[in-house]
Parts: structure tokens; C-alpha cells; sequence
């Protein structure tokens, strides 16, 4: 959605409102997270993934092995300022609105953490995959990658010690992967926490949009709805729009019906004290949302899981920072556990 389009179709948009959702194209990512394994399947997950994860040494010196780092620093920036705006004027903002704007230096410093973690030749060495998703990047990030998905971004060395001798049974990681480990760890969290943070505030977004809508009720055709529900949709967050329109219209002023993230509090604005007066919304809104208890309990669901996200993610680039990788590359690398086993190496 663009600012023209936006100011089109409510007059007067505020300017980080248009800024958030022209920001990027395209429909928002979803985050980097599926379904969490205890010991025994995770173990079983390494093995099949080192089966299956054929490598090739990379045939170019210009492969970026730091995917869209850059881009990421941008979005989330973007978004930790429109969620202060948010929080500034008076909006209540979720857990992990509060997690962005409480940390977002420790994610800033992760930037120069991973620059300064390994030289960008250093990775260019290592093993790239053959096979998408991830075709031409290092292996090791398919490794981080899925270790991301699986805990939720929860670091915790135990388990990612397990999970790469489980892997190597198939599969020998060497040295080089191993010591990139932990920046990849970081890159792989900042992507993730771009994805999060860019749906948190899109989201917040699209409630915004909604109350311009409500507050205007009696000026917003059918057409107009039609038509900003069709630019949020192709950013994922038409139903997040429908959801506000519900707890906003509700009471057949335009009042607010709850409070908190999911239905935000506004100065109630008269539009008309007769319901009839709005019947085309109402019916509209009926017509793109047939089901509104069971899209705001879903979106309860994904509000209460991006939340603990985003606080795995900001205390797991602080835990990589503090953990023992001598040790951890030690115990769980197939050739280093072979040396300080040898004869020779006593």
C-alpha cells in the first residue's frame, strides 16, 4: 500500500502509518517456527536432515552468506520506531511490542557482532547447499536454521550439542562450520526477529487503519472497504483490519468493545446514533467476516506465540554471546572428539 493510495481512501493518514505499510512489498513472512522436539525427536530430525542435506563446495566469490542482513536491520528498524510512535501516544502495545522497544539495542549490537564474528571470506569457504529451500547457502545455516524452528528460538546448549552429534551420525559438519555456528545462530534469530517484528507492527497497522475507518463510518463505502481490505490482505493483515472493524462497530456506534492489543482503545467519535444509518458496513463486514469469534481466537493464539518468540529470540542472541563454543565445538565435533581422544594428543 502506498501513501497516494492510502491518503486516497481516508483523508489525512498519519505519516507513519503510510511510512509502516509502504515500507516493504508483498505479503509478511511468517516466522521461523515449527513444531518444538524433546531429545529423542530431535535426535531423529539431525539424522534425517545430514541424510538429506547434500553440499557442494560454492563456485562463487560474490554469494552473500549473510541473507538480506542488511534489509532485516532496515525492517526492524522501521518497526521499532512505528510501535514507539504507537506506545508514545497513548496505544497499548503487546509483550513483544514491549520486548522490540525494551532490546532493540541488543539487536542493533547484533549487527556488529556478526560482522565482526567471522570475515565474509571466511564463509565463502564453507560448504553451500544444493537442494532449496536454501540451495547455494552454507550448510551450516540449514543446521541454525532448523535448530531456530524446532526450540523456538530458545538456545540451549545441551540440546544443540545433542542435535549436532545426532546430525554428524550422518553427516560430518568440519571445523570451519563449526566455529561459523555461532554467528549463523545470529543471523538466522535477526531473521526471525525481522519476520516477527514486521508482523507485530503491520498488524498494529491495519488496527489503525481500521479505526480511521470507524471514526469516518458514515463517509466509508463498501467500495473503500473493499478496497483497503484487498491492499492489507496482500500484506497478511486483512484479517487483523476485519478484527478491529468488529470490536469497534459492535455496539452499533462505532464504540470500542474491549481493550489491550487485539482491540484498541480510542476517544469515542459520534458518527450517528442510529445503527440503520450504517447498515451497508455492518452488512459488509458480516459478508468479510462470517466468523468473528473464531478468527479472534486464532488470532489470540498467534499473539501469545509471537510473544514468547520474540522473548526466545532477544534472550538467545544474549546466551550465544555467553556461551563456552571452545566447549561446545569440542563436544560435539566428530574430529575434535577423535584428537582429544588420540594417543598423540595426551
Amino acid at each position: 500500500m502506498s501513501p497516494a493510495e492510502l491518503l486516497r481512501l481516508i483523508p489525512d493518514p498519519p505519516q507513519a502509518l503510510c511510512d509502516i505499510l509502504s515500507h516493504t512489498q508483498g505479503a509478511i513472512e511468517p516466522p521461523i517456527r515449527s513444531e518444538i522436539f524433546g531429545l529423542q525427536r530431535f535426535a531423529q530430525h539431525g539424522r534425517s536432515l545430514g541424510e538429506t542435506h547434500r553440499a557442494q563446495r560454492s563456485r562463487s566469490f560474490r554469494a552473500s552468506f549473510f541473507p538480506r542482513l542488511r534489509n532485516n536491520i532496515q525492517t526492524l528498524r522501521a518497526a521499532h520506531r512505528y510501535i514507539g510512535v504507537q506506545a508514545s501516544t497513548g496505544y497499548d502495545i503487546s509483550p513483544a511490542a514491549e520486548w522490540l522497544l525494551d532490546n532493540f539495542h541488543l539487536i542493533e549490537a547484533q549487527l556488529e557482532e556478526i560482522h565482526e564474528g567471522l570475515p565474509r571470506r571466511y564463509f565463502r569457504a564453507l560448504p553451500v547447499l544444493i537442494d532449496e529451500p536454501l540451495a547455494g547457502l552454507p550448510r551450516i545455516y540449514g543446521v541454525a536454521w532448523a535448530f531456530v524452528a524446532h526450540t523456538d528460538g530458545d538456545f540451549d546448549e545441551a540440546l544443540l550439542i545433542h542435535f549436532l552429534s545426532a546430525y554428524q551420525e550422518a553427516r560430518e559438519l568440519n571445523l570451519g562450520e563449526m566455529w561459523a555456528l555461532p554467528t549463523t545462530l545470529r543471523v538466522v534469530l535477526i531473521e526471525n526477529l525481522r519476520r516477527l517484528a514486521e508482523r507485530v507492527a503491520n498488524n498494529k497497522a491495519a488496527r489503525e487503519v481500521a479505526n480511521l475507518c470507524c471514526d469516518r463510518i458514515d463517509s466509508v463505502s463498501a467500495d473503500t472497504l473493499d478496497q483497503l481490505l484487498a491492499m492489507l490482505d496482500s500484506r497478511g493483515v486483512g484479517r487483523v483490519f476485519l478484527g478491529q472493524m468488529t470490536q469497534r462497530m459492535q455496539d452499533g456506534r462505532g464504540q470500542v468493545a474491549g481493550v489491550g492489543d487485539g482491540a484498541e482503545p480510542q476517544p469515542h467519535k459520534r458518527a450517528s446514533d442510529r445503527p440503520d444509518d450504517r447498515a451497508e458496513q455492518h452488512e459488509w463486514l458480516r459478508r468479510a467476516l462470517p466468523d468473528p469469534a473464531l478468527m479472534q481466537a486464532q488470532q489470540h493464539a498467534e499473539k501469545t506465540a509471537d510473544n514468547l518468540s520474540v522473548s526466545n529470540a532477544v534472550s538467545s542472541l544474549r546466551a550465544i554471546g555467553d556461551a563456552d563454543w571452545p566447549d561446545i565445538v569440542a563436544r560435539s565435533s566428530t574430529l575434535m572428539r577423535l584428537m582429544l581422544t588420540s594417543p598423540v594428543f595426551e
